[in-house]
């Protein structure tokens, strides 16, 4: 009785044992590192993770940005090389991934309960990290992939410092590795408006935003890490409401002269604020049309005056054009109103062939700077 309990007590640890090496080889498939690969054999175990970190600073939230969805910061869109190497030569072929948060969901618990919401951006796509279990982005590249080539396999496993030979207990080689890939990756970072939740408060803590890794998990060492530091968050009162008007811009002579300006019509932007905190920071404005002729003129909609008539934007008694899609300074609040006086110039880009009115829109934007 006794030495067959010994027994099953020894077939259990073994098969203990089998289970955990498959699951901790599952997790070491794959390390991403920032740039174009090792130029030497190095030992890829000792490599250091890698970060890039984007300082948010502050952000301003107004009672009327607050609806969900609403966009309230962007990062600039970062291009990055990465190059991929089986660090656990397994000799297969891995997708590379953006694993969302950090292995503790550290971004996810400060922010979920909050009235703002973090995420990544990649191939046009919102990702938000908002989730308490792992989630990953397929990047839709390959990590690594398989060398069928034995030789080379067992050069790439010296290559990054795993012993091919099994020493003198196995005299011949026991491991070959995947050929790594260099790959290049596009994302931004946004925070966005819940649309409900707390006043998030803390801004001292460094969050990771994501970790580039192969399919089944995150290496702890050796691979890339996007972070966020310093999100400020300063909540301000304020509702503001643009009043739009209707601008003529008078009748023109096909004989008149062309890349000149011909006539300035003024005109203002009326903005009414209503809140405690409206007459405290200064705002920027931002002109954009879906007829933009190039960086400083907007063109007519019509057909037929498309590119001939021209229209640009200045500053009352201004000389030079505000440039489109660019923000530029729009003034303070008295507390409830903000009053911005613009002169509208027209020219002909082109001498004009037809006769008949034209139109033409102009959109904009005025927000906290």
């Amino acid at each position: 009785m006794n030495i067959c309990l010994s027994k099953f007590s020894f077939l259990q640890l073994c098969l203990f044992l089998v289970f955990s090496v498959m699951g901790i080889q599952s997790s070491w498939a794959t390390r991403c590192v920032q740039g174009q690969g090792f130029t030497s054999t190095t030992n890829i175990d000792r490599q250091p993770n890698s970060s890039n970190v984007t300082t948010v600073n502050s952000i301003r939230v107004t009672n009327s940005n607050q609806g969900a969805g609403t966009l309230l910061w962007q990062s600039p869109v970062y291009t990055t090389t990465f190059t991929c190497y089986d660090d656990y030569a397994t000799n297969g072929t891995e997708r590379a991934y953006l694993w969302l948060d950090d292995n503790t969901k550290t971004l996810a618990q400060a922010f979920r309960d909050t009235n703002l919401v973090i995420g990544v951006r990649y191939n046009g796509v919102d990702y938000p990290i908002d989730s308490l279990s792992d989630f990953k982005v397929d990047t839709g590249f390959n990590a690594i992939v398989t060398q069928p080539n034995t030789s080379i396999a067992q050069d790439n496993c010296n290559f990054i410092g795993k012993q091919v030979y099994g020493g003198w207990l196995f005299p011949y080689p026991t491991r070959s590795c995947s050929s790594p890939q260099t790959i290049n990756l596009s994302y931004s970072l946004y925070i966005k408006a819940r649309g409900s939740g707390k006043n998030y408060s803390s801004n001292a803590r460094v969050y990771q935003a994501f970790q580039l890794d192969g399919a089944y998990a995150r290496n702890y060492n050796g691979n890339f890490q996007e972070k966020l530091s310093n999100i400020t968050i300063n909540y301000i009162d304020c509702i503001t409401n643009l009043n739009t008007q209707n601008v003529d811009l008078g009748t023109y002579y096909a004989y008149e002269d062309i890349n000149t300006i011909l006539r300035r019509t003024p005109f203002t932007i009326n903005v009414t604020t209503i809140g405690q905190d409206c007459a405290k920071y200064p705002f920027v404005g931002k002109f954009t049309s879906n007829t933009q002729f190039d960086s400083t003129t907007l063109t007519a909609s019509e057909p037929n005056m498309k590119n001939v008539i021209g229209i640009q934007i200045f500053p009352q008694d201004g000389t030079q054009p505000i440039p489109l899609d660019t923000n530029f300074d729009f003034g303070s609040s008295n507390g409830s109103t903000l009053i911005k006086s613009f002169d509208a110039g027209v020219k002909f880009l082109a001498k004009p062939t037809n006769s008949g009115a034209f139109t033409s829109i102009l959109n904009y934007e005025v927000y906290f700077k």
